[in-house]
């Protein structure tokens, strides 16, 4: 018996040395794969997929179970594709295509990258017999539609951010036919910056901002969408309207923050009807024909943006922006315009979403300073592409 377990134990002993001389540690859990990490530590795998910031791979754990795991390109020094000649073992997971490549296995996100989202506000007050005073009539909506065009590449130094923010809100007091429905909001605008780095950490940027304002439907005294007062139109698309161009510099320190100084920046304000022109609510300076004039030109000196963009996992994503002008061309203290926009997205279930948007704007030189402030929670869609 003695000798039997003598054998039996030698046996067992070449076995495990056969066994860790074939296969060492590092290849009892993975496959053909490497990734070498920052810190020496190696990870025998199958590269699954990478995007700019992270890997998806699949390897094999000690319990001998397939499983998937991430790791962020910071951490890594090199990958190194079919390092190893034979799969270890063979799983759906690990696919039968090798990659043979980075470019092969690589899955950038696109450098055009558009967005789209679309929300809805709905109101209704019914109110019959009331002891505390008249019935109550009234429907109000709000609608928004918020558009991005942005263009972000690892190689490249240049980017572009294009936005298009559009609110509506609508109102009825009534539902006779004396009672008119009425625009309560028509805010068109756009924002876009283009960009180039100085280095190719992106931390610092020359950049053009053009931010501009309009309306879209044509609106009658009263605030209808009809002339029911025959008064003439009072506002429509492109009456009127406001470009702002601000070059600067940028500077970002990370993917979500963006703050832009421009020491120079200048309005294009103006209208393509002269109808609407001479109502006088908008320029007030006359051409040779003594008519309200159609375009008007002003610096409006220095300006500062700020951004911020970040998304929490995948239940919160807010779009901040707000800025700041000095008018010191005209004034030396006390003046200047804000602009603020603020949009909070809580997600409901996918591509569905609860909106909170809020709206900020102020003129610095009115005393006292009251700024204006409007916010609204729509049910929204969004979808990116």
């Amino acid at each position: 018996m003695k000798a039997i377990f003598l054998i039996t134990r030698t046996r067992f002993a070449w076995s495990i040395a056969f066994f860790i001389t074939i296969f060492p540690p590092l290849m009892l859990f993975a496959q053909r794969d490497l990734i070498v990490k920052k810190d020496s530590g190696e990870i025998r795998c199958k590269v699954l997929k990478a995007t700019a910031t992270k890997y998806w791979y699949a390897y094999i754990n000690p319990a001998n179970h397939v499983l998937k795991s991430t790791i962020i390109k910071s951490e890594v020094d090199t990958v190194v594709y079919n390092k190893f000649a034979a799969d270890l073992i063979n799983h759906k997971l690990f696919g039968s295509t090798a990659v043979t490549s980075l470019t092969e296995a690589d899955n950038p996100p696109k450098a055009w990258q558009f967005t789209f989202a679309l929300g809805l506000n709905v109101g209704n007050v019914l109110e019959f017999n009331s002891p505390s005073g008249p019935d109550k009539k009234s429907f109000s909506a709000t609608t928004s539609v918020d558009l991005g065009l942005n263009y972000v590449k690892d190689q490249s130094r240049f980017s572009v951010t294009n936005e298009v923010h559009w609110t509506l809100a609508i109102q009825k007091a009534g539902f006779t036919n004396t009672s008119h429905l009425q625009r309560a909001t028509d805010d068109l605008s756009t924002l876009h910056d283009f960009s180039i780095s100085f280095t190719k950490k992106k931390k610092w940027n020359f950049n053009i901002i053009a931010k501009t304002n309009t309306s879209v439907f044509t609106i009658f005294d009263g605030d209808f969408f009809k002339d029911y007062n025959n008064l003439g139109r009072t506002q429509a698309f492109l009456n009127p309207y406001e470009v702002i161009i601000s070059p600067g510099i940028k500077f970002q320190p990370d993917k979500y923050f963006r703050i832009s100084i421009s020491p120079y920046s200048f309005s294009l304000y103006g209208l393509t009807n002269q109808q609407i022109a001479n109502t006088g609510n908008y320029t007030q300076t006359f051409d040779t024909n003594n008519n309200y004039d159609l375009f008007v030109y002003k610096q409006l000196g220095a300006e500062v943006n700020l951004w911020y963009d970040r998304k929490f996992k995948k239940w919160l994503d807010i779009q901040y922006r707000l800025g700041l002008s000095s008018d010191y061309f005209t004034k030396l203290a006390n003046n200047g315009l804000m602009n603020g926009l603020f949009i909070s997205k809580f997600r409901v279930f996918k591509n569905v979403s609860l909106s909170h948007r809020a709206i900020l704007k102020g003129d610095f030189s009115s005393s006292p300073f009251k700024p204006y402030y409007n916010q609204t929670i729509l049910l929204g869609y969004s979808k990116s592409f």
